[in-house]
């Protein structure tokens, strides 16, 4: 086995960890939420967190999309993130994640 295998094993194996993905999302509403005014903050965490219980999770766990979907989910979900921003940063952060993907 090659060491690029290896690693791309160990990548998949952490890509399946519930705390990982937890984690990933987390800091993916951290970044949403700094956009809103300070006071707001606080209840918005709540909000969030009180709406993810009501989650069936036996749909989600059911529900199938198709390949395409993710892509459109994912651009939507940069534009809502960068939405009012800078363009130099907006620059920037397109940059950056583009050399990522």
């Amino acid at each position: 086995m090659k060491f690029s295998d290896n690693i791309d094993k160990q990548a998949q194996l952490i890509e399946m960890s519930p705390v990982y993905v937890a984690d990933q999302l987390h800091k993916i509403i951290k970044v949403m939420i700094a956009r809103m005014a300070f006071d707001k903050r606080e209840g918005s965490y709540k909000n969030i967190s009180n709406r993810l219980q009501d989650f069936n999770t036996i749909e989600l766990a059911n529900k199938k999309s198709p390949g395409g979907a993710v892509i459109g989910v994912s651009l939507s979900l940069v534009k809502n993130i960068l939405n009012g921003r800078d363009p130099y940063f907006i620059n920037l952060v397109l940059s950056e994640l583009t050399k990522k993907l």
